[in-house]
C-alpha cells in the first residue's frame, strides 16, 4: 500500500510510548496494537510491504476510540487522530468496508425522509417486540438480540423529531441558527427543546437549520470519506444560504466537524473552502453561548433544595472538552445553575466509552469503559452527571442502566432550561 502523505505523518512518531500511559483502550486490551505507536507501527508496516494482510492491518486501525488523548500528549505532536482517520479511508478503498455502514452513511444519514422513516420504523419495532426494563429512571427499554448487543439499552424512540414538532413559520429564520444534530434531533427531541427556548432568551431571533444531513462525523471516522464529504456538502452549501452570525451546537461532536475538520478536509481553492471557512468562524458551543450572549447572567439564583451539596457533576467529552478546549463554557454555565450542587466530579475526563461505531464493533469493551466511568462518579457522590455531547448522553445513560439506574444524564440545555423556567418538561430532572 503506498500513500506518501500517510507515511510523512506515521513518520513523526517517536515510538516514545507517552501515549500507552493516557490511552483510553490499553487498560483493556493491554496490547501494544492497542495504543498509538503500536497503530502506527503496523500501518508502517503496510506502507513499506512488509504486512500485505491489509484486511488485519484495517481491523487494526479500526479498533481505536479516537478519543485523542495520545495525539494531546505527544512530544512530537503527531496528528493521530488525523492520521488514523486518513488510513480508515486508504484502507477502505484498498480492502473495502462494511456493506451496512455504506447504505447508513451513504443514503440514511444524508437523507431528511430516510432519517424520519429510520426513525419511525425503530419506534414502531419497540412498541411491538421490546419490553421495558425495570429500572429507576423508566426511560430505558432493552434490546434482547445478542447481534446488537448483550445487556443494551436505548431510550424510548418518540414519534415526532424535534424538528418536525415545529412549526412550518416557526424558527425559519434568524441570525442565531441552532445546529439540532441527528441525535438530539430524533432520539432526545427534548434535548433540542431545551437548547431552542434556553438560546431565545438572548433577545435576536433564533432559527433552527432544516433539512439538515448528518454533520459527516460518523462516515468520517469510519473511513468512509466520500459519504462524510457528501453530507458535509449539503450542510455547508445550505448553512452558507441562510447566512447566520452564529451557529449553535449543542453537540461537540457537531462541533468538532464544523469548527475542525472541515478545514482540514477543504484546503484553499477547493470548491467547498470559503463554505467551510464561514461556518467554522460562526461554529460555537451551546454553553459558550449562552455565556458570551448574556443568557448566563441572566439565570436565577439557584435554588438550595435543587439537589444536595456536590451532587451534579460535568462529563469532560473528548471532542468539547480534549480536542476543541471547550470545558469551562460548561462549568461555569453549571455553576451558574446549580450553585453548590455542582461540584468536580470524579473521573471527569475519563472516555465514555463509546467511540462512534466502536460502540457497535465491540460492545463489551465499550460497556466496561462505560461503566467504570459511572462506577468512579457514583463513588465520588455523584447523582447528576451533565454532559454537551449527543454520543455521550447516549452512552452514559445505557450504562447508568446498566450498572445504577439512580443515576442521571442529562444535557446542560435541560438544567438550563429548568432554571429559567421551572418546566421541568425534561423527565431526567
Amino acid at each position: 500500500m503506498k500513500d506518501e502523505e500517510l507515511r510523512e505523518m506515521a513518520g513523526l512518531c517517536a515510538k516514545c510510548g507517552t501515549c500507552r500511559s493516557v490511552c483510553s483502550l490499553y487498560p483493556y486490551r493491554k496490547t501494544e496494537n492497542a495504543v498509538a505507536r503500536g497503530k502506527v507501527r503496523i500501518l508502517e508496516s503496510a506502507l513499506d510491504g512488509e504486512n500485505r494482510d491489509l484486511s488485519a492491518v484495517q481491523e487494526a486501525i479500526a479498533d481505536c476510540l479516537l478519543c485523542g488523548r495520545c495525539a494531546r500528549e505527544c512530544p512530537n505532536q503527531v496528528q493521530y487522530e488525523e492520521l488514523m482517520m486518513r488510513a480508515r479511508a486508504r484502507l477502505a478503498d484498498k480492502v473495502g468496508g462494511l456493506a451496512w455502514k455504506r447504505i447508513l452513511f451513504g443514503k440514511i444519514l444524508p437523507s431528511v425522509v430516510a432519517m424520519k422513516a429510520m426513525r419511525k420504523a425503530g419506534a414502531l419495532a419497540q412498541r411491538l417486540f421490546l419490553s421495558k426494563l425495570p429500572t429507576g429512571s423508566g426511560l430505558y427499554y432493552r434490546f434482547p438480540v445478542e447481534l446488537i448487543g448483550s445487556g443494551r439499552t436505548l431510550p424510548v424512540l418518540p414519534s415526532k423529531g424535534f424538528i418536525e414538532s415545529l412549526a412550518r413559520s416557526q424558527a425559519v429564520s434568524g441570525d442565531v441558527m441552532l445546529f439540532a444534530g441527528c441525535v438530539f434531533n430524533h432520539i432526545y427531541p427534548e434535548i433540542c427543546g431545551a437548547a431552542y427556548e434556553t438560546m431565545k432568551v438572548c433577545g435576536r431571533p433564533v432559527s433552527v437549520f432544516r433539512d439538515a444531513a448528518c454533520c459527516g462525523l460518523p462516515a468520517l471516522v469510519s473511513g468512509d470519506r466520500k459519504s462524510a464529504i457528501v453530507n458535509i456538502e449539503m450542510n455547508l452549501k445550505k448553512m452558507r444560504a441562510a447566512s447566520p452570525e452564529t451557529i449553535v451546537f449543542p453537540c461537540g461532536s457537531c462541533l468538532l466537524m464544523f469548527k475542525r475538520n472541515i478545514t482540514t478536509m477543504f484546503k484553499e481553492g477547493d470548491p467547498l473552502y470559503e463554505d467551510a471557512v464561514f461556518v467554522a468562524e460562526r461554529a460555537v458551543d451551546y454553553a459558550g453561548f449562552l455565556l458570551d450572549s448574556g443568557i448566563a447572567g441572566q439565570l436565577p439564583d439557584p435554588e438550595a433544595s435543587f439537589q444536595g451539596e456536590g451532587e451534579t457533576g460535568y462529563h469532560d467529552s473528548c471532542h468539547l472538552t480534549g480536542t476543541l478546549g471547550k470545558g469551562e463554557a460548561p462549568r461555569k454555565v453549571l455553576a451558574r445553575v446549580v450553585g453548590k450542587a455542582f461540584k468536580e466530579m470524579e473521573g471527569a475526563g475519563l472516555c465514555c466509552g463509546l467511540g462512534g461505531t466502536f460502540n457497535i464493533r465491540d460492545y463489551p469493551t465499550s460497556a466496561r469503559i462505560g461503566e467504570n466511568k459511572i462506577c468512579v462518579a457514583a463513588k465520588g457522590g455523584t447523582k447528576t452527571i451533565a454532559a454537551a455531547c449527543s454520543g455521550c448522553v447516549l452512552q452514559l445513560r445505557d450504562m447508568a442502566a446498566r450498572v445504577d439506574p439512580s443515576m442521571k444524564v442529562v444535557h446542560i440545555a435541560e438544567l438550563v432550561r429548568h432554571s429559567l423556567f421551572k418546566d421541568n418538561k425534561q423527565g431526567s430532572l
